[in-house]
């Protein structure tokens, strides 16, 4: 069986690694020169758009206006995504492990802005999943307009908008990511004929 599993979200708190991410950086500068603490870090938390701002494009940005050396902050970003298997959901790994398993091909379909594919890519190696995928696609087209053999796949994410386009090219199933924490999960879906989950742990694998 073909299983198409989205990554941000999904396998991956992505939430957690902006968060860390955008401290390194304040922590970082207030470091070198002498700021406001609380109102460099509203200033970096509040002008970061996680969707579809780059991490070291906005690291880069913030350093030349505070005159410190933007190696330094490029680097403690790094450093946070290098070391990103914490934010890997347990109950994730578990479902990878279990269908390598059982001997099913396993695909990663992530998506992100075109500034971002680089990015994306150090995410996925820092995270220590890339070992357990088939196949890596990446891309910055909607994810149910790719051409795929969609009705030879079983379809993971959180995204209600991937969801319910992936759901009208006539999978095997599709599966919803909920995790308490995302966004996206306060978004109910219209079609109940959508399997959702909290937990990877509780998805029944043939």
């Amino acid at each position: 069986m073909n299983y198409y599993i989205d990554f941000d979200n999904t396998l991956y708190e992505t939430s957690s690694l902006t968060k860390l991410m955008l401290e390194a950086i304040v922590n970082t500068i207030s470091k070198r020169v002498n700021v406001n603490l609380e109102e460099l870090t509203l200033e970096v938390k509040n002008n970061f758009n996680s969707t579809n701002d780059n991490i070291f494009i906005y690291g880069t940005k913030i350093s030349k206006k505070y005159n410190v050396d933007e190696n330094e902050v490029l680097e403690s970003i790094e450093n946070i995504i290098q070391n990103g298997e914490k934010f890997v959901f347990e109950d994730a790994k578990r479902f990878l492990e279990k269908l390598k398993q059982k001997g099913h091909k396993i695909i990663l379909l992530t998506s992100m802005p075109k500034v971002n594919q680089e990015y994306q890519m150090k995410k996925i190696i820092g995270s220590g999943l890339a070992k357990y995928f088939d196949n890596i696609i990446m891309t910055t087209e909607y994810k149910f307009k790719l051409d795929i053999n969609y009705k030879n796949g079983i379809f993971i994410d959180d995204d209600p908008i991937y969801i319910n386009g992936l759901y009208e090219n006539n999978p095997i199933k599709v599966i919803r990511i909920r995790k308490p924490n995302n966004k996206r999960s306060k978004i109910d879906l219209e079609n109940k004929n959508i399997e959702e989950y909290e937990n990877f742990d509780d998805i029944n694998i043939a």
